[in-house]
C-alpha cells in the first residue's frame, strides 16, 4: 500500500477557511472536504 498524499484543489470552488486541502488523493481513492452534499 502506498503513503503517498496529494492534495487538490481548483480555483472553481470556494477557497478553505483556515489550512484545509479542498480533497486529497490517496491509494486510488478520493476524500473530500466541504459543508454542502456532492
Amino acid at each position: 500500500m502506498s503513503d503517498k498524499l496529494e492534495a487538490v484543489a481548483t480555483s472553481e470552488a470556494p477557497a478553505a477557511l483556515g489550512a484545509y486541502s479542498q480533497a486529497v488523493k490517496a491509494n486510488g481513492f478520493v476524500f473530500v472536504s466541504g459543508q454542502l452534499g456532492i
